[in-house]
């Protein structure tokens, strides 16, 4: 019986507390992440994981495997710089497996700030 793997979206907890860290595991099982210190990188599940539980997101429909590699190329050829706001681990997670660079993380964390602004404001 043959096996296939599946790409996945995975997630961790930050070593910091505070948010998630994503990484977008391949199909020969390397995980593939960004990371502030040195940007893209590819790393073991074990060596994504730094210890702590690995949440699997979502699995990428196998149509999208070219378009995957593809993007996984380009990023190679051209790296990007890490950007906590416009290119973090989850925008690139995102940007990879489905070509949109989103990040609810950031986006949660902007209206937040945004909200907290109002209420200064309100109350003065």
């Amino acid at each position: 019986m043959l096996i296939f793997n599946s790409i996945l979206v995975i997630t961790r907890p930050k070593k910091n507390g505070i948010g998630t860290h994503w990484g977008v595991q391949l199909l020969d099982g390397r995980v593939v992440d960004y990371i502030q210190e040195v940007g893209l990188r590819f790393t073991t599940r074990d060596g994504f994981s730094e210890g702590l539980p690995v949440t699997t997101i979502r699995e990428v429909p196998w149509h999208m495997t070219l378009p995957v590699r593809a993007r996984l190329e380009e990023v190679m050829r051209n790296p990007r710089k890490y950007d906590l706001l416009n290119w973090n681990c989850e925008t690139f997670a995102e940007w990879l497996t489905a070509g949109v660079p989103k990040s609810a993380q950031v986006i949660g964390a902007l209206l937040v700030v945004a909200l907290v602004a109002v209420l200064v404001v309100a109350a003065r």
